[in-house]
Order: structure tokens, then sequence, then C-alpha cells
């Protein structure tokens, strides 16, 4: 590229309007030298420094009046809103003004992050919707200060915009993994989770169950199950597996209110005795929940799965190995016997009884045995689960039976 011949140009073109652009009225006349500066343009070699790039493409007077151009418009009010930049990124189209925004923060960063603080509050918001929308592959340190130092100012943002672009049918939220990736982050979670459930109305079951996770650790229950509730008048936009996890939230939030509606739509079906299962034994082993799971809620459910999934081996594992399934209604057991509450004695004798629970007669025996000892025997230790596992084993309390029921 001729950068003598693009400066000419430039300088040809955009020197008569230096006063519009200084003002930062002029903001198309900045857009490409915002690209530049951010590195968009390949052509630039990448390794000088922001204002270095803009520099080879205008004059000294041009570029900086370009500089105050891009802190001017820091202080535009005619900014596109976080709800319709959110709209425009979830059909796949953007406001390039946001890149002029994103290099004048920057501008303004390396200055000093405390001028990044004194900004006005709507223009930070949109700013960290321009973030999310605008890539550029260009670091925004003025968001990582935001982030690290005033995340009061940065939480609203992300959830408005989130929900802008989920009412626009979008399949990816950017910025995603601060609420379900590797190290998400609790603050996010907490102030996101519940506008997401509400929102993402088409979202796969996978990230469903996630999102619900997150809900009984971070959100407030009766909040939580008015979404549910929400959710569940609208079945049309429901499938099989989202229905369930919907319904499973709503009954473990509120037992005796959902109870018959749950037991009704999960049956005897495999596939959603499975879910089920596996979605229930995620929580049993969490500690923080909001929610405490009651005995005679894990009682309930291990009669819906447990004769589903009688104690048999793996048919394709090792010589011993637990059925997955198996184990994890194992999981339930154990959380029975470990358990504080002072009913669950009387909830165990009361599963003993169910006709259906006597393929698991022996484990339920030694449960109830564990949990007397557990109670009455002073220093008694309670195993840890493959502790309780072996000693299932050891008194023969899993003999693999086939299943008679059955399956849909």
């Amino acid at each position: 590229m001729d950068f003598e011949l693009t400066r000419k140009e430039n300088d040809e073109l955009l020197l008569p309007q230096v006063a519009s652009i200084k003002t930062g009225e002029n903001i198309q006349a900045l857009i490409p030298f915002a690209k530049a500066y951010l590195g968009m343009f390949y052509v630039i070699d990448n390794k000088l420094e922001p204002k270095e790039k803009v520099k080879l493409l205008a004059n000294f007077e041009l570029a900086e009046s370009v500089f105050a151009g891009f802190l001017a418009c820091l202080g535009q009010s005619d900014l596109p809103s976080v709800t319709e930049i959110g709209h425009a990124a979830a059909s796949k189209k953007e406001f390039a003004e946001g890149y002029v925004i994103l290099a004048g923060l920057d501008l303004l960063a390396k200055k000093s992050f405390s001028n990044i603080n004194n900004l006005d509050v709507d223009v930070i918001e949109k700013a960290i919707a321009f973030h999310f929308s605008n890539k550029s592959g260009y670091s925004d340190i003025w968001f990582e200060y935001l982030f690290s130092e005033h995340k009061e100012k940065v939480l609203p943002a992300i959830s408005q915009y989130w929900v802008a672009m989920l009412k626009n049918k979008t399949t990816y939220l950017p910025g995603r993994n601060l609420v379900l990736g590797d190290h998400p982050d609790i603050e996010v979670i907490q102030n996101c989770i519940l506008p997401l459930l509400e929102s993402w109305t088409q979202c796969k079951a996978k990230t469903l169950s996630q999102l619900l996770y997150l809900a009984f650790k971070y959100s407030d229950m009766n909040e939580f199950l008015t979404i549910c509730e929400h959710a569940l008048e609208h079945d049309e936009m429901l499938n099989e597996k989202t229905r369930l996890y919907w319904l499973t939230a709503a009954y473990l939030i509120s037992p005796d209110k959902y109870f018959a509606k749950f037991s009704d739509y999960v049956g005897r079906v495999k596939l959603k005795v499975m879910l089920l299962l596996d979605f229930v034994v995620l929580l049993s082993k969490e500690q923080d929940l909001n929610i405490t799971l009651s005995n005679k809620v894990v009682v309930q459910i291990l009669r819906m799965v447990a004769p589903i999934f009688p104690p048999q081996h793996h048919v394709y594992g090792a010589l011993g190995e637990l059925d997955i399934n198996s184990k994890n209604v194992m999981v339930l057991f154990y959380y029975l016997a470990c358990s504080k509450d002072k009913d669950a004695g009387n909830e165990i004798k009361i599963l003993r009884k169910a006709r259906v629970m006597k393929i698991y007669s022996g484990v339920i025996d030694n449960l109830l045995e564990l949990y007397i000892r557990k109670n009455n025997e002073q220093g008694f230790a309670m195993p840890n689960f493959d502790g309780y596992l072996e000693i299932l084993v050891k008194d023969n309390c899993l003999q693999g039976r086939s299943n008679k029921f059955d399956l849909r």
C-alpha cells in the first residue's frame, strides 16, 4: 500500500472537514481511522503503536484532529442504545461508529484509567455493548479495568445487551463464557442468570440445564420459580427435554405444588428419567445451593428413577463396574444416609415399604442400618461414597437383576 499517496488523498478530502472531525460531529470520517487504530487493516504493520497506524494515513494536523474526534465522540448523546446494539448483533450486523468509541476509550484509558471511570454511565454501557459487538482483535484495556475495579457499572450493560440479543432470536451470545465457561464470574452469574433464563427461550437442553443449575446456586428462589412458571405457560416453545428441565426446577422449588404434574410428565419414559437423574444428582453433590433437597423430595425421585435402573453391572464395562445410571441412583441413596434431618429415618422406612422398590430392598436395609448407626453410635464414621459402594458390594446388596418394567 502506498501510504504517502493515501495520506495525500485523505488530506485533500478531509482537511476541509477538520473542524467537524475534531468535534466528533463527522463520525463517519473517523470510522476508517478508528479501524486502523485498532489494527483492523492487515496492510498496516500490527507492531506499530495505534497512533502511528493512524499517522500513516493522515498528516500531523489531520491525525491530531482524528484523535481529538475519537475523544469527542465519547460525549455524544445520539449513539445507538445498548438494546439497538444488541438487536443488530443478533442479526450479525454492527454499528461501525462503535469502533470510534472503542478507539476513543483506549486513548482515554492510556492517559488515565480514572478518566474512564468519570465517563457518563450511559456512555460506558454503550461502550460495553460495542466491546462485545464490534470485534477487532484489539485488547480493550478500559474494559478490563472496569470489569476488575468497577464491575457495578458493567453488569447492567452486559445483562441488557444479552437480553436484547436473545429477544432478537440470536443463537450465540458474545461473552457467554462469563456465565457458562470453565471459569465463570460469580457476580455476572448473580446479575444475569435470571434474565438469561427468562429471555433465552430457544437455548438447547444442555445449555438450559447449565443455566438452571446456576440459578439454584445464585438466584432468589421465589423469583426463579416465577420464571419457571412463565416458561411452563408456553409449552409450544418447549421440546421434551427442555420441558422436563423446567418442570424439574419448578418441582424442586415447590414440591407440593408441582409433584403431581411432574410425576405424570416423567412417568417411566427412560429418556426423561435419565435426564432427571443426572440433573438431580448434580444438584445433590452441590453444597452451596440456595435450596435444600429435602429427604421427602429425594425419596419421591428415587421411587421414580430407581425401578428403571436396578443395581447392575455395566454390560460394556470392566467386571464389577456399576452402570453409570445405577451408580447415580446410589448417589441419591447415599444422600439420605448422610442426611442430618430427623425425618430421614421415617422417609427411608416409607421407601422400604414401596412395592416398586423391592429390587433395592438390600440397599434400603443397609441404608437404614447406616443411618441408625450414624445417629446412635458415638464415634461412628460415615464412609465416603466409594466406601459406601464397597460396603454394598461386600454385603451382596448389588445383585444385578433384570428390569421388569417396559420402557418407552
